[in-house]
């Protein structure tokens, strides 16, 4: 059993702080955003590392993580990337036959590589460039949102994500206007002893429109690799995102990622989660209705082979009477895989009229997999309508075999229930080449 990580080696994180802190400001990085990264790393200094005897961490252990902290580098140097030719193979494959109509932004490792905007996208005055660049060009519209949703003392890993953050995107789309093309984000992790920290903010003023979709990759490897994300989401008065998380990492990655939404009045979020790659994943998401009317769609899914573990908690906000929230999270597991999904809907007393549904369907294709599905309710108004489910099953033999009856292998058929197990999900999903990608990954996985 590897031991527990002590305060006194966490040394480390205040050196990274510094460094992040000299790089920053080589980098020019906006003066009010240094301040604002020193003041996280003071938080840093007084926090602890997350304890197992805490309900948010009791089902996930980063012990082996937290030993191969101090020898990771946040700092590695990469180069830049001259155009879309220079990406990884992965990051190519992901983007072939649109990479001339998206705008992008590329992450590796801890740095930005590449930033594309399109000239579609320009005219209609819509914003897509590196977080680093915005603290520069766009103070006005970061500095008082940057940190309002996703707090510095949320726990140890947000605060170093604050103090230590590099790269990461910012996405504006101005007041009415329905962005023309989707924006693509890749996070790319190169190999043993890499880090990433990216630090992401959108902001969809009221009326407008875009579709957002963040890839997370990374090359093979035996060492040990992190990353550690911050994402906030503003969707204003009578807008609309959508925003795709996809993570695919190797098996040789720890992730840990927070992101926060706020929906203004008759807003509509579809956020879509899907987990796949890794070897721990711990994720949270916070999606806080705050206008009357708001709307939040939440689908997601995780397949997990060998060992692999996922940890989501998502938290569904009513802050404002006449909301609806919808959330549907599907997992299937094999081998010795294992899944934890902790889900609330939180109404406050004024949010009358709610109506929130959180679901949680978990397919088991061995007899060592195990699924936890721990869904919550927490209700201060009387005039809601708030369910919440959870399923944990196997394939249905007579389905098997009636597949298998019709002259299909076993190991198709299989795939064939799998993959109609997360349709609904992949259904979602707004981009044809993706959703055929995450199905090629579920044929991989099947085997």
């Amino acid at each position: 059993m590897t031991p527990p990580t002590t305060q006194s080696q966490l040394g480390f994180a205040a050196t990274w702080a510094e460094r992040a802190a000299a790089r920053a400001r080589d980098a020019r990085e906006g003066a009010w955003a240094s301040e604002r990264r020193r003041a996280a790393a003071g938080t840093l200094a007084t926090l602890k590392l997350p304890k197992r005897d805490e309900e948010l961490w009791r089902r996930t252990d980063f012990a082996s993580l937290e030993q191969a902290l101090p020898t990771l580098d946040p700092f590695k140097e990469v180069p830049l990337a001259r155009n879309i030719d220079d990406l990884p193979a992965a990051v190519l494959a992901r983007i072939a036959g649109e990479a001339g109509n998206i705008a992008l932004v590329v992450q590796r490792d801890g740095a930005t590589v590449l930033e594309q905007t399109h000239p579609a996208l320009v005219k209609q005055g819509v914003t897509v460039c590196s977080f680093d660049r915005a603290t520069r060009e766009h103070e006005g519209l970061l500095k008082a949102r940057f940190g309002s949703l996703l707090h510095d003392d949320y726990d140890w890993y947000a605060a170093l994500n604050a103090a230590v953050h590099s790269g990461g995107a910012f996405v504006h789309v101005p007041k009415g206007v329905k962005a023309a093309l989707p924006v693509r984000l890749f996070q790319w992790l190169s190999g043993a002893g890499s880090v990433s920290m990216p630090r992401s903010l959108v902001v969809v003023e009221e009326g407008a429109e875009i579709t957002v979709i963040e890839d997370m990759l990374s090359e093979p490897g035996e060492g040990t690799a992190f990353h550690c994300g911050g994402t906030e989401v503003f969707v204003g008065a009578n807008a609309k995102l959508t925003f795709a998380t996809l993570q695919d990492w190797g098996r040789n990655v720890y992730h840990y990622s927070n992101s926060r939404a706020e929906l203004g009045r008759d807003a509509e979020l579809q956020w879509i989660q899907v987990m796949v790659g890794g070897r721990s994943t711990k994720a949270n998401g916070w999606f806080n209705m705050n206008g009357q009317g708001a709307r939040a769609y939440v689908h997601g899914f995780m397949f997990g082979d060998q060992r692999q573990h996922f940890h989501l908690h998502t938290l569904q906000r009513h802050l404002q009477p006449n909301c609806t929230s919808d959330l549907l999270i599907k997992g299937c597991l094999k081998d010795k895989a294992r899944s934890v999904y902790q889900g609330l809907i939180q109404v406050a007393e004024d949010a009358q009229r709610t109506d929130a549904y959180q679901a949680n369907r978990n397919l088991l294709l061995s007899d060592q997999a195990r699924a936890d599905s721990i869904p919550g309710l927490e209700i201060l108004a009387n005039d809601v309508r708030c369910t919440h489910g959870a399923t944990i099953g196997y394939i249905e033999p007579e389905h098997l075999y009636y597949l298998m009856a019709r002259g299909l292998p076993e190991t198709e058929a299989q795939r064939l229930i799998v993959e109609a197990f997360f349709e609904p999900v992949l259904d979602r999903i707004p981009i044809e080449a993706v959703r055929d990608q995450l199905r090629g990954e579920i044929a991989r996985k099947i085997g």
